[in-house]
């Protein structure tokens, strides 16, 4: 359970963006020019070059889609989790963690038990993505100081690019048309729980959640590193983030050194 009076509160301001390159890009630029509010939410209807993982862009539709960044100044916050001590990049996979638990709450409860976790932050639904996640953080000498949170959730788009892979809409799911406003809302009402959850220390037991909804686990996997493709068997995801894959032994993969062949 969250506490009471929560450490912080995700969505408050909410600042509305008709369009805009990109919403990470918007908050981090008002994150340097110390305008941003620990905990605002910028949303828009289109962006003009949105950002994923790796350089990757993330396309959708104007006005179809869940775009959002959410702006956490850690250094306002006490380190609960070290008391006394600054933030440091070295807890950056705990936030990580609970963002990734917000996401997959806020939408398994329209979509229900399918929905999961793919390693490091993409949400699924069956062997479909819905969506996306983007964390990018400042850090000023050992001190992490503030994260940018950008959230891209399929919500009624039903015609994609094929260049996408195999993406999927709550629409396509449920039949139903969505209002962003009221999602966005259910969104960061799900974002603030877990967030708080991890900043009053109950690190270990989200990890056993997250592992639990993590995609793939426990099945066997197509990867490829470096050019050459394995299959290896999905153990789970450990407490500084890596993914474990068994290949006879059992070994762990940092983001960016392995990339899923499915």
């Amino acid at each position: 359970m969250s506490p009471a009076t929560p450490i912080i509160t995700l969505g408050e301001p909410l600042i509305e963006l008709s369009s805009i390159d990109s919403t990470n890009i918007y908050a981090i630029s008002q994150v340097h020019q110390q305008l941003a509010v620990s905990g605002s939410c910028y949303r828009t209807d289109f962006q003009t070059d949105g950002k994923g993982q790796q350089g990757k862009t993330w396309g959708s539709e104007k006005g179809e889609n869940l775009l959002c960044s959410y702006a956490i100044c850690l250094s306002s916050i006490e380190n609960v989790l070290e008391k006394g001590q600054i933030w440091t990049p070295r807890q950056q996979f705990g936030l990580s963690l609970a963002i990734s638990l917000g996401v997959n709450d806020f939408f398994s409860a329209f979509a229900g038990e399918e929905t999961h976790i793919k390693w490091p932050n993409d949400l699924y639904w069956r062997d479909r993505k819905a969506g996306g996640i983007l964390i990018e953080n400042t850090v000023r000498g050992a001190e992490w100081t503030w994260s940018v949170i950008g959230i891209g959730i399929n919500m009624n788009q039903t015609q994609f690019s094929s260049e996408l892979g195999r993406p999927v809409s709550l629409k396509q799911i449920t039949g139903k048309h969505w209002e962003i406003p009221t999602l966005l809302t259910a969104l960061s009402r799900t974002l603030t729980l877990r967030v708080n959850e991890w900043l009053k220390g109950d690190f270990e037991n989200m990890l056993v959640e997250y592992n639990q909804k993590l995609y793939k686990k426990d099945e066997w996997v197509k990867f490829k590193q470096k050019q050459i493709a394995f299959t290896g068997k999905v153990i789970g995801v450990n407490a500084i983030g890596q993914l474990i894959i068994e290949q006879g032994i059992e070994q762990t993969y940092n983001f960016g050194e392995i990339t899923w062949e499915i």
